[in-house]
């Protein structure tokens, strides 16, 4: 029996073993399993899918065609006569069809070219017996729809970029997810630090009140003394219960938020190192121009305004529909008869469509002008956008460097906090001050305690921050990357 528990209790306290995360660690899992992973991998599979279909399109289609009409059983159908008189007449037919061809289309002027083959098989049954085939060996065709408006020219402006937008958004969604885990982290840390505080402030008070429970029986302090000390340890103790409670709650956040099993036990570590950095905000903002996502989306926005000015001038009701085909066709009453008979044609077909609007009462004109406008509008639009990306650079820049005293400060405040709440600890040992004086020097130790925790939260917020606005990483002075790979099943 106890073979066989002693493992299951290894695997237990190993399923269970509290684990105690970094701030790397928890931005690395959040950039490997986070839902925020999973959705930015969605959206670049769904970007990459819609560039393969677009590119595919372009490539030679080949396609098979097939199809029957049959009637075994005779039907009834209405045929002119030569006289033009009309007779109905029954007849047991069936009609097969076999083709292939391969379509291109031409980019440049917006055309479809097709080289095809085909085989089409008659059988009468009734009233006669008769078989034919019709083959067409090859055949050319071209067909222009529209000369005025060319769509595929600018698929080929505007598709590139939305594809190279989507693999700069998969790397900026990680970089957010960097900066989201830094929140998930950085409440877990505040509400470990403010139980940690709080333990120790029960500690302490409970030995200050033992402490001052004798000096009152020896008369050295009054009564009213050793109840605000009393108040003091009930008020720490129901303090420090709802601040367990919060630090539940944060790290239950954290696990959920990184995917983890829910009886995961997690525990956070403050980062030790902080990276000194000064950056420059014209370096920052040429990176940012460099390689974030809205700098080509500014680009597509301006190509989508000229398209639809350029489709409004196109589709203006004059048309000039152009259709070509050559090729050659045979036919005889055996399968090699319709490609080696005699019966060799030449078919030769050109076909033009011409439409001139007469009067439309300026509806052409006025779709056009439209256009214009939306064209206008989007440029202003992009134009307050492109305002709004370098001034958020350069706020979240400065924010930055200015983050970097702070914290420095934040963390002397924190030591000079501490040394002071001891000495006046001490001082109140030996009866040199009061309690009120006691109090406030913990007050003050734990303002700074929560001070240091926040500015070293702002740090590394504004750090992740501008990371994500300039996709650049300037510890390791390079541009950031993260390789996409599709998987499949």
């Amino acid at each position: 029996m106890t073979k066989i528990l002693l493992p299951l209790l290894l695997v237990c306290s190993t399923t269970f073993a509290q684990q105690t995360l970094s701030l790397n660690d928890v931005v690395q899992q959040a950039q490997k399993n986070s839902p925020s992973y999973y959705k930015a991998r969605s959206n670049a599979l769904n970007s990459l899918y819609a560039y393969r279909y677009y590119a595919a399109g372009r490539r030679p289609q080949l396609k098979l065609t097939a199809s029957n009409s049959s009637s075994f059983l005779g039907s009834t159908q209405s045929i002119q006569q030569p006289d033009g008189t009309y007779a109905f007449s029954r007849s047991s037919y069936s009609y097969s069809f076999a083709g292939l061809s391969a379509d291109q289309i031409i980019p440049f002027t917006g055309g479809q070219l097709s080289l095809t083959t085909n085989l089409q098989r008659n059988d009468v049954f009734d009233p006669s017996s008769d078989v034919s085939y019709l083959s067409v060996p090859f055949s050319v065709n071209y067909s222009q729809p529209m000369i005025l408006y060319n769509p595929y020219r600018w698929d080929k402006k505007i598709q590139p970029l939305l594809y190279e937008e989507s693999k700069k958004q998969y790397i900026e969604d990680l970089e957010r997810a960097a900066l989201q885990a830094n929140g998930y982290f950085f409440d877990a840390l505040a509400a470990q630090q403010r139980e940690k505080i709080l333990l120790q402030n029960v500690a302490n008070t409970d030995t200050l009140y033992k402490i001052s429970r004798g000096r009152y029986e020896l008369g050295k302090i009054a009564e009213n003394e050793l109840l605000q000390i009393e108040l003091n340890l009930l008020n720490a103790r129901n303090s420090l219960e709802q601040a367990t409670l919060n630090k539940e709650i944060a790290y239950r956040g954290l696990t959920q938020f990184l995917n983890m099993p829910k009886n995961s036990a997690v525990d956070v570590a403050p980062p030790s190192n902080v990276p000194t950095l000064q950056i420059a905000v014209d370096s920052a903002q040429q990176e940012a121009l460099d390689n974030r996502q809205a700098v080509l989306s500014f680009r597509r926005q301006r190509l989508q305004a000229e398209q639809q000015v350029a489709e409004a001038k196109g589709n203006n009701g004059y048309e000039l529909n152009l259709s070509a085909n050559f090729g050659q066709a045979r036919q005889g009453n055996t399968f090699k008869q319709a490609y080696t008979g005699n019966s060799l044609q030449q078919n030769q077909l050109l076909s033009v469509g011409v439409a001139i609007p007469i009067v439309d009462w300026g509806k052409a004109r006025n779709k056009i002008r439209q256009a214009k406008a939306n064209q206008e509008l989007v440029e202003i639009d992009v134009q307050q956008q492109e305002r709004s990306f370098e001034q958020e650079i350069y706020l979240q820049t400065q924010q930055f460097n200015i983050q970097q005293k702070l914290f420095a400060s934040a963390a002397k405040a924190d030591t000079i906090a501490a040394q002071r709440y001891e000495i006046t600890k001490q001082r109140y040992f030996i009866g040199k001050i009061s309690i009120t004086d006691l109090n406030l020097a913990q007050q003050e130790k734990d303002q700074a305690s929560q001070n240091y925790i926040d500015a070293l939260r702002a740090f590394w917020n504004a750090y992740y921050t501008v990371r994500l606005l300039t996709l650049y990483d300037f510890e390791k002075k390079d541009k950031i990357k993260y390789d996409f790979v599709e998987r499949t099943k």
